[in-house]
């Protein structure tokens, strides 16, 4: 390959990452002032995934340049260890928003929010549009460009925000149609007991490569 074809490659990657990356640091940004303004926990989770992606897509970028390096420390599975450690965090700080979110669904039920069904609605199928944009986006970078942990674990987050902007569109049209509050901190805990189910299955790949053995991408949720 030349240094030319290898300089494009680079560049397609990075703006594979980097274009995701801006469309969800903006919205979530927006997600994060929506859900203070509606008062939905359906919006603030899925702003907090959003915040999550913004650090798990510059990782996996960071990560990807890395392994491209010549002379870079692999494990003896292939994948190198700046992937593997990404794979990790990322897998780690989802791990971490829903334990979040259900403990924030679970006060909710014992002291119900006023929340606006109308705002609400808006703001998360606006969300919806830019996840939609993004998982398409990283789904095309696994296609084209290999399937790795590091992808998967990026992809995970983005899987992540989209369900959680469809939970959140939903509870803000029930909201608004019925005024039942409830449906907010349903919805949210719905999604992260549906997240932790992915997360631990990117955690048990995690493991397996960790250990030598052999990778089982095709029986994962995520791999599309």
């Amino acid at each position: 390959m030349s240094q030319h074809a290898h300089h494009h490659d680079d560049d397609h990657d990075h703006d594979h990452y980097f274009i995701p990356f801006a469309l969800i640091f903006v919205f979530a940004v927006v997600e994060a002032v929506g859900s203070w303004y509606t008062g939905s926990l359906a919006l603030l989770s899925d702003a907090g995934h959003m915040f999550s992606d913004v650090a798990a897509l510059g990782l996996a970028w960071l990560a990807g340049v890395i392994a491209k390096k010549p002379h870079v420390k692999r494990h003896k599975s292939g994948i190198s260890y700046a992937e593997l450690a990404v794979s990790i965090v990322n897998a780690a700080s989802m791990l971490l928003v829903i334990v979040f979110v259900i403990y924030e669904a679970v006060e909710r039920f014992k002291t119900p929010h006023q929340v606006q069904g109308l705002g609400l609605t808006v703001i998360a199928t606006l969300g919806l549009i830019v996840n939609i944009i993004v998982a398409k986006q990283l789904h095309h970078q696994a296609q084209h460009h290999g399937e790795s942990l590091n992808n998967r674990a990026a992809f995970l987050h983005v899987v992540g925000d989209l369900l959680g902007s469809i939970a959140a569109v939903a509870a803000g049209v029930v909201i608004y149609f019925t005024g039942w509050m409830p449906i907010d901190p349903i919805l949210s805990l719905f999604i992260s007991l549906l997240l932790l189910a992915f997360t631990l299955n990117l955690v048990r790949d995690i493991w397996q490569t960790l250990h030598g053995q052999p990778k089982t991408e095709q029986t994962s949720g995520l791999a599309t």
